[in-house]
């Protein structure tokens, strides 16, 4: 809630301004007082928000009321509510502090909620940005230069009286100037009176902006010259009062607004440099944060370039490892078949010759027998070299091609492994490339010995297409193969997490290497499928 103080005499303007509170800004609590006094004594306790003061009451001028709460420290915001003829009293008003004055007979009065709570709002602000007590204690130093005794005197009685949160201090001259401000305290605001010394009061200013060019100054004049007075401001002059009726309360008014002046100027100065230096202090950070991403950036960069370079390294090397293993197999099965296998052969004849010349010579029977069995053992090697020849290399499939190795290896597998067999093969009219040919009869041929090791399937599927892409009169396509079997299955990502499936592994790098891709399905008790892809589109990138 916001607590309001409306100060007036007159009930029904109390009565009115309570009906538009009550529709307009229920969020505000009302209390009402009808003499200055009253006024005084509640602000006195504390807890307004705002003060809604009539400048005319029974008892004390609404300005007396302002100079008393001025002089307590009470920053309360005050809106005076003036009548119709009392413009030079307003003005009066609002060079004494107060925030706003309005007439009762104006339309701007039917605004007064809305008005009350910009002005709450406002002062709400202001003390969350100035950080401090709401009712400030600390006393500000005047310095008053004026000849007369008697005005000296005066303004400091009035001061003790009505401004006692002002220090007076006074001096007859300029001549005592420097060692006034030497020796003694900062001075809030100066005053300059009718005689300042023996020069006049413009020369007076310009000798103390000489001295003290920050602090604010107050001329005081003895006659009403308007040409005195603009030259005074040119100068540098903060006021120009006429001494006339009421000159002291306006001149106290006219100190304690420069005084809030001065100190809001301080406060927006501390604030800019705060301001600065958190704007630097910013900066730094950033620059310096943005200095390490970048450090980090270009380590991520180097790291990534270093593991690309690295795999491109690995799969030179895989490419490399997979040829020469083509190679040994190669020459393993060149040797067995024309070094291994033709000295069997040779065995085998000289054992026949020898076979029959035992007969014709009519040995015993016991040599014919051993030379039965050694013939016998001689033919199942040489079946057996045959069989190793064809596994490390078939010829056949360089020979025949891939559907024709594809059928011998079937055939062999399931003579091994009693698993049968089914498969269908559709290739292009045209011989793939060698190293295709090889990679994927490597595929099929380690893809059916992890079945027979691991699967415990009874059947196995090969299937090996292609298609021709969206364009059948284009060349290209795909070359899809798929091998599948209705074993146990396995969890895929278990086996691949352990590192320790040589067998797939192996499998998806040929794959890979042969420039296809290929896919793992397979659930526990539903068995596996391995479904692969190769284009056709150009050939694959040879195996070194």
């Amino acid at each position: 809630m916001i607590s309001v103080l409306y100060t007036d005499d007159d009930p029904q303007i109390s009565e009115v301004v309570q009906t538009y509170f009550a529709h307009f800004a229920p969020e505000c609590a009302l209390e009402f007082v009808t003499d200055g006094r009253s006024c005084l004594d509640r602000m006195q306790r504390g807890g307004i928000d705002v003060l809604l003061l009539d400048l005319e009451l029974p008892d004390i001028n609404g300005l007396h009321i302002l100079s008393e709460l001025a002089s307590r420290g009470d920053s309360t915001p005050v809106i005076m509510v003036s009548a119709k003829g009392q413009t030079q009293l307003a003005v009066k008003a609002l060079r004494a502090g107060a925030v706003d004055c309005i007439d009762k007979a104006s339309p701007q009065f039917l605004e007064l909620p809305a008005l009350v709570k910009n002005v709450y709002a406002r002062q709400q602000e202001r003390l969350h940005l100035q950080r401090r007590p709401a009712h400030p204690t600390e006393k500000s130093a005047v310095l008053l230069i004026e000849q007369s005794e008697v005005l000296r005197q005066n303004l400091a009685s009035f001061f003790g009286r009505h401004a006692t949160q002002l220090v007076l201090t006074s001096i007859p001259s300029l001549d005592a100037l420097e060692a006034t401000l030497a020796g003694g305290p900062a001075f809030a605001a100066v005053i300059l009176g009718p005689n300042p010394g023996r020069s006049g009061p413009l020369d007076a200013l310009r000798t103390l902006h000489s001295h003290a060019a920050d602090t604010p100054v107050i001329l005081l004049a003895a006659q009403n010259d308007g040409e005195t007075a603009v030259a005074a401001f040119k100068l540098g002059a903060q006021d120009y009062i006429l001494q006339q009726d009421g000159y002291l309360l306006e001149l106290v008014f006219s100190l304690n607004s420069l005084l809030r002046q001065a100190e809001t100027d301080r406060l927006n100065q501390r604030l800019s440099r705060e301001l600065a230096e958190l704007n630097l202090s910013l900066e730094a950070k950033v620059a310096n944060r943005t200095e390490q991403l970048q450090q980090e950036i270009a380590v991520r960069q180097k790291a990534e370039r270093a593991a690309a370079e690295h795999a491109a390294r690995l799969q030179t090397l895989s490419k490399r490892l997979f040829s020469i293993q083509e190679d040994e197999r190669r020459a393993i099965a060149r040797e067995l078949h024309d070094q291994v296998g033709q000295m069997l052969t040779g065995l085998r004849f000289q054992l026949e010759a020898l076979a029959r010349a035992a007969q014709e010579a009519g040995p015993a029977a016991a040599l014919q027998d051993k030379l039965g069995e050694s013939l016998h053992l001689a033919t199942d090697l040489m079946a057996h070299v045959r069989e190793l020849t064809q596994q490390f290399r078939p010829r056949i499939l360089d020979d025949l091609g891939l559907r024709a190795a594809i059928e011998w290896h079937l055939r062999l597998f399931e003579r091994q492994t009693g698993l049968r067999t089914a498969h269908e093969v559709s290739l292009p009219e045209t011989r793939l490339p060698v190293e295709l040919e090889v990679a994927v009869f490597r595929i099929v041929q380690e893809a059916l010995t992890n079945v027979a090791r691991h699967a415990g399937s009874k059947e196995a599927s090969v299937t090996i297409t292609h298609d021709q892409g969206p364009d059948p009169a284009a060349a290209g396509g795909r070359l899809l193969v798929e091998i599948t079997d209705r074993g146990r299955g396995f969890d895929l990502d278990a086996v691949l997490a352990s590192r320790n499936s040589i067998g797939l592994t192996s499998l998806t790098e040929r794959v890979t290497l042969a420039g296809g891709t290929v896919e793992i399905f397979s659930r526990l008790g539903q068995g596996t499928r391995i479904h692969a892809e190769f284009p056709l589109s150009s050939a694959p990138t040879p195996l070194p």
